[in-house]
């Protein structure tokens, strides 16, 4: 059991168990993300813990999850019941296509605000960080935006498809586990609109890890709300 300040985590069943780029991504303060958000899904959410860190950082919002997994599934939904947020959290277990094809073709879907993922880093994964990309636009609202935690070699492909999308990278955070060693990147799409003037990438840089070892001070300020001081 994986305890923070506001819920616990129970991680033996699913296959990915709670670790530094869920957590990272789920407490990062995405500037460009609309306000209030209304809707948020996380894709392949494994343990539930995306999900429960929005359910914390947004008291408004209804988080929808979904996991493909039959045991993580039933892992998650032990946590959210076991959350102060289990009236604003919703589990469906299902592919992520057959589910998306199913809301795309519902005349009541409601679309997200936000879409957020730790996608799997393999190519030939169920879920790709390419297939969430070609499938936000027909999920999200107006002004809704994906956010993700990849590799960092990723990136240029991930342009790529994004333009492909129609979307633009809102924010770009490299995330450097010791300084000088550059491991991921949290990224942030929006729609791309035609017409629009041009508005550069917000860049930002997070180091987890001091050359002592010892966690950074802005890691340890991001993650002060959620987390409890004996893993800051």
């Amino acid at each position: 059991m994986f305890h923070l300040k506001a819920f616990s985590i129970q991680h033996d069943q699913a296959a990915q168990r709670v670790g530094t780029d869920a957590l990272v991504l789920g407490a990062w303060p995405f500037r460009y993300t609309q306000r209030p958000l209304r809707r948020v899904l996380d894709v392949g959410t494994g343990t539930g813990i995306l999900a429960l860190l929005q359910a914390q950082r947004h008291p408004e919002a209804l988080i929808e999850a979904w996991e493909l997994e039959e045991s993580a599934t039933r892992e998650a939904q032990a946590n959210f019941l076991s959350s102060p947020f289990a009236a604003r959290l919703s589990l469906h277990q299902a592919s992520f296509l057959d589910r998306a094809r199913e809301l795309a073709s519902s005349s009541t879907f409601a679309p997200f605000d936000l879409i957020i993922s730790n996608p799997p880093f393999y190519p030939e994964e169920v879920v790709s960080s390419e297939t969430l990309l070609a499938y936000a636009p027909s999920l999200l609202t107006p002004h809704g935006a994906l956010a993700l935690i990849t590799p960092a070699s990723s990136l240029p492909s991930l342009r790529q498809c994004a333009v492909e999308s129609l979307l633009r990278l809102a924010e770009l955070v490299h995330v450097y586990s010791v300084p000088g060693r550059l491991v991921r990147v949290l990224t942030l799409w929006c729609r791309l609109r035609v017409g629009e003037d041009y508005i550069p990438t917000h860049t930002e840089y997070l180091t987890l890890l001091g050359k002592d070892g010892a966690s950074t001070p802005a890691y340890r300020a991001l993650m002060q709300p959620y987390l409890l001081p004996e893993y800051l």
